[in-house]
C-alpha cells in the first residue's frame, strides 16, 4: 500500500552537483550557470556515454482532450487500467531515488499532461530538464524554464481535420507567449507533406523557437498506416527540409542538418536496427510500469519509425554536431539578450555533410 506522503519530505535528491549549481547562481546568475552545467554534462555524456535512464518519458495521463487520428497512444489498452494518483507518481519517482537513476532530462506525455498540470509541476522538480509534449489546446503554464513541443499538423484545415474542429485556432491563442520556450512540432504524413513551408512561414513571426519535424511512424491497431508517406516519398520529404534549412530558414528549423540526413532510407534503418534511445532511455505508461522499447510502445513498426530522437541521438556521438549544437545555444541566448540578432538565419559552426 502506498504510504502517504503528508508528513514526508518529498522532491529531488540534493547531491554535490546541485550545491555547485546554487553557488555558482549566486555568483553569475543563474542562465550563465545553466549554459556552463549543459557544456559539462555533455562533455560528461561524451567521454563516459550517456549512463542509463539519462532521457526519457513519463504517460503522466491516459487521458487526453482530442482523438487525433495518427496518435499511436490509443494503440493500447491504457484506459482499461487507471492512472496512477499524484502520490502514487510521486511515490513512484521517490523510489527511483533510492536507485542511481540520474533524473536528467524528462519529457511529460500522454495523453495530454497539462490535464494533470499540478502533478506534472511537482514531477518536474525531480529532473533537471524537462519537456512538455502537448496538443497546445489548453492554456500553457508560466514555467519559463520548461520546454513546450506543441503538435501542429499544417495548415489550419489539414490540422482540424486530423484533431478536431476549432483546434488550430486555439494553438494560436496560446502559443501567443514570448516568455515562454515553445517549439511546434510537425509530424510530417501523406496528407501534410506538401503544407511544410507554409507551416515554416505561418510560425517564423509569431515568437515561438523554432519548426521541429518528424515522420509519421505506422503502429499496428490504428488505421493510419494510409498516413505512412512510403520510402521514396520520405526522402523527397527530407531533402525539402535540408533545402529549406540550408537555404531559406537555417536553425528556425530545429532538427540538425545531419539528423535529416540520417533518416533518409539508405541510412535509417542501421540506426533503427540498433536504436541508442531504446538502451539508454527510460519510459513509464499511466500506471508507472516501464514501457517498451520506447515512449511509442511495442505496437509502434521501428523499421520505418520517424521520430528524431533515435537519429539525434546517433548523430551526438559526432563532436562537431555536439559543438555546434552548443554553439547555437550560446548564440540563442545572444538573440534573446539583442533581438537585432535575429534578422538573419542561424547559421552556426560547421554543417556536416
Amino acid at each position: 500500500m502506498i504510504k502517504t506522503l503528508e508528513n514526508k519530505k518529498t522532491g529531488p535528491k540534493r547531491t554535490f552537483r546541485d550545491k555547485i549549481f546554487d553557488y555558482s547562481c549566486q555568483k553569475i546568475g543563474k542562465q550563465r550557470t545553466k549554459t556552463f552545467f549543459k557544456l559539462y554534462d555533455l562533455a560528461r555524456f561524451d567521454l563516459f556515454g550517456k549512463p542509463k535512464g539519462a532521457i526519457g518519458s513519463i504517460d503522466i495521463t491516459n487521458r487526453c482532450n482530442l482523438r487525433c487520428k495518427h496518435c499511436y497512444f490509443y494503440a493500447h489498452d491504457y484506459e482499461k487500467q487507471p492512472e496512477l494518483t499524484d502520490d502514487e507518481w510521486i511515490e513512484k519517482l521517490e523510489s527511483l531515488k533510492e536507485t542511481d537513476f540520474p533524473f536528467y532530462q524528462c519529457s511529460w506525455v500522454g495523453g495530454e499532461p497539462l490535464l494533470r498540470k499540478d502533478l506534472v509541476e511537482r514531477g518536474m522538480k525531480y529532473f533537471k530538464s524537462n519537456l512538455i509534449a502537448t496538443n497546445g489546446t489548453i492554456e500553457l503554464p508560466n514555467w519559463p524554464d520548461v520546454n513546450f513541443y506543441i503538435s501542429v499538423d499544417g495548415r489550419k484545415e489539414m490540422h482540424d481535420a486530423i484533431r478536431g474542429k476549432g483546434c488550430y485556432d486555439k494553438i494560436l491563442k496560446n502559443a501567443s507567449r514570448p516568455d515562454l520556450k515553445i517549439h511546434v512540432s510537425m509530424v510530417v504524413n501523406k496528407m501534410n507533406y506538401q503544407d511544410i513551408e507554409y507551416f515554416i512561414e505561418e510560425w517564423k513571426d509569431r515568437g515561438v523557437k523554432g519548426c521541429l519535424f518528424q515522420i509519421h511512424t505506422p503502429v499496428k491497431g490504428l488505421q493510419n498506416d494510409d498516413l505512412w508517406p512510403g520510402w521514396q516519398l520520405r526522402d523527397e520529404i527530407l531533402d525539402t527540409l535540408l533545402k529549406l534549412k540550408e537555404e531559406k530558414y537555417g536553425d528556425f528549423i530545429g532538427v540538425p542538418g545531419l539528423v535529416l540526413k540520417l533518416m533518409k532510407s539508405d541510412k535509417c534503418k542501421e540506426i533503427t536496427r540498433n536504436c541508442i534511445f531504446k538502451k539508454v532511455a527510460f519510459c513509464f505508461d499511466p500506471q508507472g510500469q516501464i514501457k517498451k522499447p520506447c515512449m511509442m510502445g511495442p505496437q509502434a513498426d521501428c523499421l520505418r519509425c520517424g521520430c528524431v530522437l533515435p537519429f539525434h541521438m546517433w548523430a551526438l556521438e559526432d563532436k562537431w554536431l555536439m559543438a555546434r549544437e552548443l554553439l547555437i545555444s550560446l548564440r540563442r541566448k545572444k538573440v534573446k539578450k539583442n533581438p537585432a540578432i535575429s534578422s538573419q538565419p542561424e547559421r552556426v559552426g560547421k554543417e556536416i555533410r
